[in-house]
């Protein structure tokens, strides 16, 4: 009789501890343990299943093109191998500068007579943004070089570009400036570029040029700003850009323009109160002036936006790129780089 009892304490014994343990499921039935990835919990705070550092496909593509146009520009505007022209333009390469043929042909003929009268020409990249299939480059020339930039040679019509007359003598040039040059890729290859130039005037100090572009990484890489801020910056300066431009509506910058907004490269004081009282007068003389916007690219808290600027519909009016600078919903620094359209060009593109 006690060794019945024993006997059913010691089942019931064990049957408490299978109980506790979570083993009384039948055999083969175990479930598998969950995992960070298995999806039967969510991952711990602050983890994720993909690395920060693992781009998305829009993004790989942006630091593609990139690297294309900085390839580009070590090789072929720096290192002067016009031969490797096929590895990076398109043969039907769509030229917008107006002292150039279009063309990958037209490119390496452009560039060609001037490398050989210029062999020290070089340019400094100030930086890099991107956006879809765009690519904006910003450059300064060279100061400690005796050459002068093909962007920076005076012609009839008062070029100012990095691609422009290349057959313009040396002896015209002119003091150098800032450059933003823009280019589309397409299938791997830069298939359109545009570019527009400001002049620093008499002035060939490298911080004054500097001055004229804003601050950028000139690596292939994405600034680390959300894209979904990156987008409403975009958003709203477009926004911005067409009820100022086009509208002639100066009120919207009391609350879209911070009240210490920096000018660069423009005869703006800085200031919401000098901006506002600038435009008000110019659009009191021209009551049709409008913008028709080409390009925008924003990335980081940076916004450009390239557009034809006319005075009215018979005015051929300035290639022009303004560039944003986007803090806490305000447009807190702008970059204005204007170009003359001229009466002529070598191509059917126009500038825009």
């Amino acid at each position: 009789m006690k060794k019945a009892s024993l006997l059913l304490a010691s089942l019931m014994l064990i049957a408490i501890l299978s109980a506790c343990s979570g083993t009384s499921e039948a055999p083969g039935t175990t479930t598998p343990e969950a995992t960070e990835n298995s999806g039967n919990t969510a991952p711990e705070t602050g983890t994720t299943t993909t690395p920060e550092s693992t781009p998305s496909a829009e993004e790989a593509k942006i630091i593609a093109n990139k690297q294309l146009v900085l390839n580009m520009y070590n090789d072929i505007l720096n290192g002067h191998q016009l031969d490797k022209a096929d590895q990076y333009l398109a043969e039907d390469y769509i030229q917008h500068n107006p002292y150039a043929a279009t063309g990958r042909e037209g490119f390496v003929s452009f560039f060609t007579p001037f490398i050989k009268e210029n062999p020290d020409y070089k340019v400094n990249m100030r930086g890099m943004i991107g956006q879809g299939d765009l690519v904006a480059v910003f450059t300064t020339p060279d100061t400690s070089a005796s050459t002068p930039s093909p962007g920076t040679t005076e012609s009839n019509e008062s070029s100012s570009n990095t691609e422009s007359a290349a057959s313009t003598s040396a002896s015209t040039a002119v003091a150098p400036g800032a450059v933003v040059d823009i280019y589309r890729i397409a299938d791997g290859k830069i298939a359109e570029h545009w570019d527009v130039s400001q002049s620093a005037g008499s002035t060939t100090d490298d911080a004054a040029l500097q001055n004229l572009l804003p601050s950028a990484s000139t690596e292939a890489k994405l600034a680390d700003t959300d894209r979904a801020t990156v987008a409403a910056n975009a958003s709203f300066v477009s926004n911005f850009v067409n009820s100022f431009f086009n509208e002639h509506n100066t009120d919207i910058a009391n609350e879209a323009v911070s009240e210490n907004v920096t000018q660069h490269g423009s005869d703006i004081q800085n200031g919401r109160s000098a901006l506002i009282s600038h435009y008000l007068t110019q659009f009191r003389s021209n009551p049709n002036s409008k913008a028709t916007v080409s390009n925008t690219i924003a990335e980081g808290d940076l916004v450009l936006v390239h557009s034809h600027m006319q005075t009215s519909d018979t005015d051929r009016g300035n290639s022009v790129i303004n560039i944003f600078r986007v803090d806490n919903g305000q447009i807190a620094e702008m970059w204005t780089l204007s170009q003359p359209v001229p009466e002529k060009s070598a191509n059917d593109n126009t500038m825009f």
